[in-house]
C-alpha cells in the first residue's frame, strides 16, 4: 500500500478545510474530517499530521518511505506563504511528491498584473486592462485608461481580486476610476496594484476545473457556468447560503467544439505552468463566441461544490480527493 502524509491546518481541534463531500465550508470537526478520509484508508496508509513546525525531523527521516504528501493546508496559510513555500522546498530537496500549491507559481500567480503578461504572451486573450501602480504618474495613467472602452472594471490586482467587487466597481470615467482606486486602497489599509479592464458587457462567466498532471494520461478538465447573466459575479457574491445548484450549474455552451477548444488551452496552460494536480480557472465568453480568460488559480480552495460537481457530471468513482491522489501519484 501507498504511503500517504495528511497535512492539515488544526485550531482548537477543529480541521480548517473546505470539506470536499458535503456543502460545508470553514471548521469542521476531527472526526468528521476523519469519516471523510475513511474510504482512502482501503487503499492507502494515511499518516495525518497536523502541526508543521514540528514534522521536518519526520520528513527528513521517512523521505524515502513517503510515496505523496497530500497537503489540505493551503487554506490555513493563504496569508502566510512563506510558511507553505518551506516546506514545499522541503519536499522537493528531499524527492517527495506532494500536492497543492508550488512556490515557483502560486507567488507569481497571485500577482494579477504578472499573470496577464502571461496570457499574453502565449497568446490566450484577456480584457483589455491597464495596471495601476503605485506612484504612478496620473496624467500618464489617465492617457492609458482613456484608450480602454468604457464603461470599465476596476478590481484589485493582488490574489482574492473579486473580493471587493459591487456595483461601484463598474466605472465610466476616469474620475469614478481613481475614486475606486483610492476605495480599495482605503479598504486594504494599503496602497497595491490594481486592474483597470474593459466590462465585456453580456458575456458569462464559466469556470473550469482541471485535474491531472502533464505525464500521466488521466488529465482531464471540468467546465461548469457561474453566472446566469454577467460574467463578473459581484451581484451573487452572498450566495453562501444558498443551494449550491442556485450559482454554479453545469457549463450549457451548445458548440463542444468551442468549448473541447477552450478547455485543451487551459489544459496546455496547466502544462507550462506546471501547476501539479490540479486548478482552477475563470474565464468568459462574448456574444461572439470569444474566449476571454480572466484569472489562473494555481492553488484552488478545496471548494466543496465545485468539486462536488466534477464527481458528479464527469462520473469520477469514489472520493475526488482519491482521483487527485491516484493522479498524482503517477507523475
Amino acid at each position: 500500500m501507498k504511503n500517504i502524509v495528511v497535512l492539515y491546518y488544526d485550531k482548537n481541534n477543529d480541521v480548517r478545510i473546505y470539506d470536499l463531500e458535503f456543502p460545508i465550508e470553514g471548521y469542521v470537526e476531527f472526526g468528521h474530517f476523519q469519516k471523510i478520509l475513511n474510504p482512502l484508508r482501503e487503499n492507502y496508509n494515511l499518516l495525518l499530521l497536523n502541526d508543521h513546525s514540528k514534522s521536518i525531523d519526520y520528513f527528513v527521516q521517512n523521505k524515502d518511505k513517503i510515496d505523496l504528501v497530500l497537503n489540505l493546508a493551503d487554506n490555513g496559510y493563504e496569508n502566510d506563504f512563506s510558511n507553505n513555500a518551506f516546506f514545499i522546498e522541503l519536499f522537493n530537496a528531499l524527492g517527495i511528491k506532494y500536492t497543492g500549491r508550488q512556490a515557483n507559481n502560486v507567488e507569481f500567480f497571485e500577482k494579477k498584473d504578472l499573470m496577464l503578461y502571461l496570457f499574453d504572451y502565449i497568446g490566450i486573450n484577456f480584457p483589455n486592462t491597464v495596471v495601476y501602480y503605485p506612484g504612478i504618474n496620473l496624467k500618464f495613467l489617465e492617457q492609458k485608461v482613456n484608450t480602454l472602452k468604457f464603461p470599465v472594471m476596476v478590481k484589485m490586482g493582488i490574489s482574492g481580486d473579486s473580493l471587493l467587487l459591487d456595483e461601484n466597481s463598474i466605472c465610466n470615467s476616469f474620475k469614478e476610476v481613481i475614486n475606486r482606486i483610492e476605495y480599495i486602497e482605503k479598504t486594504l489599509g494599503e496602497k497595491n496594484v490594481v486592474l483597470i479592464q474593459e466590462f465585456i458587457e453580456n458575456a458569462r462567466e464559466y469556470t473550469t476545473l482541471v485535474v491531472g498532471n502533464h505525464i500521466c494520461n488521466d488529465v482531464r478538465a471540468f467546465t461548469i457556468k457561474v453566472t446566469p447573466i454577467k460574467f463578473y459575479d459581484f451581484e451573487q457574491k452572498n450566495y453562501s447560503d444558498a443551494p449550491v445548484e442556485e450559482y454554479y450549474h453545469k457549463c450549457d455552451i451548445e458548440n463542444t467544439d468551442l468549448l473541447k477548444n477552450i478547455e485543451n488551452k487551459l489544459i496546455y496552460l496547466k502544462k507550462i505552468t506546471d501547476c501539479k494536480d490540479y486548478v482552477r480557472y475563470d474565464w468568459l465568453l462574448d456574444q461572439d463566441d470569444e474566449f476571454y480568460l480572466l484569472d489562473l488559480n494555481a492553488n484552488p480552495s478545496f471548494d466543496s461544490s465545485v468539486f462536488r460537481l466534477y464527481r458528479e457530471y464527469y462520473e469520477v468513482d469514489g472520493s475526488i480527493i482519491g482521483h487527485i491522489i491516484n493522479s498524482a501519484l503517477k507523475r
